[in-house]
């Protein structure tokens, strides 16, 4: 096994291997050339795409074997969260094949002892700010179906600091029930990427508005044709004094009602993992959980446990 800087001719066994890697994630689908050479345009160049999620001094690790790609990591320098002063490492992606713990072990190593060069205390794994666009849906971290990531992160010091679910409804079907509060709704429809628009629909009550629920295509996040039938909801809001009386739910079906009228079949939604009021309002409403997803931290002070 050999560890070597990420250059673009490596373009086409990365792409492959990242698709391989994230066959199994929801909302993960077949990524071309062109869109991860986007993603990882900082590597090879210098000059990251922050809208793609760019970061300073990004560099790639990919360890081979025999010629075949057993595992690939991408790190850089940025700034997270809600603390946007400290200059912290960042792991946009880390995947390694089953089996190959060990080849997992000496990419992260390596990776890690290239961030420890930037002076830096502490190395985010996967945070939302830094994801590959075409990498889940909006909010995700690290998922559930990449767990052999997860359990070489937690052996070697990192620790959950954040986490989003995600619930789906496929081939959705509804029927708006109306709220008890006298509200007027609008709808606003926006083109993005995706191959239907982005969909807003806003509730007013004499004059203000009261609440609020965003769905985004999920040609959004992908340009692979089966995304492009999803919605994901990513933002639902009712202002306090109008909460507990049905206009949530009353939105969201409403928004879904609108959007399947236009051609979208498939409905997600998430929620962070601490969120349970939310978490058990969208299960009840139809959806059903597909992923648990992570962020992880690590402070460079604190050892690690024993890795063997």
């Amino acid at each position: 096994m050999d560890i070597f800087q990420y250059t673009s001719d490596m373009q086409t066994s990365v792409t492959q291997f990242y698709n391989h890697m994230t066959a199994d994630v929801p909302h993960c689908y077949p990524v071309t050339e062109d869109e991860f050479s986007i993603a990882i345009r900082g590597v090879t160049t210098g000059k990251a795409n922050i809208q793609e999620g760019g970061l300073d001094s990004e560099t790639a690790l990919v360890a081979i074997t025999k010629g075949a790609v057993e595992a690939y990591i991408h790190v850089g320098i940025g700034q997270i969260g809600d603390d946007r002063e400290e200059d912290v490492g960042v792991i946009r992606f880390l995947g390694y094949e089953r089996g190959a713990r060990d080849i997992g072990q000496a990419v992260l190593e390596q990776a890690e002892a290239y961030l420890k060069t930037h002076n830096i205390s502490k190395i985010f794994a996967f945070s939302q700010d830094c994801r590959y666009r075409f990498y889940h849906f909006g909010h995700a971290y690290l998922s559930d179906a990449l767990d052999q990531v997860q359990g070489l992160l937690g052996l070697n010091g990192y620790q959950r600091c954040d986490g989003e679910v995600f619930l789906d409804w496929e081939d959705y079907s509804v029927t708006p029930i109306p709220s008890s509060l006298p509200v007027e709704l609008s709808v606003d429809w926006k083109q993005g990427r995706g191959r239907h628009p982005n969909c807003t629909v806003l509730a007013h009550q004499d004059g203000e508005q009261v609440g609020i629920c965003e769905s985004l295509c999920g040609g959004e996040f992908s340009s692979h044709t089966d995304a492009q039938d999803w919605l994901h909801t990513v933002w639902l809001g009712i202002e306090e004094e109008f909460q507990g009386q049905g206009l949530g739910r009353y939105l969201l079906q409403y928004a879904l009602q609108e959007m399947k009228k236009i051609g979208y079949r498939h409905a997600a939604i998430s929620t962070s993992w601490t969120n349970h009021r939310a978490f058990l309002f969208y299960s009840n409403c139809g959806y059903q959980t597909v992923d648990w997803t992570y962020g992880f931290v690590r402070n460079l002070s604190e050892s690690p446990t024993d890795k063997w």
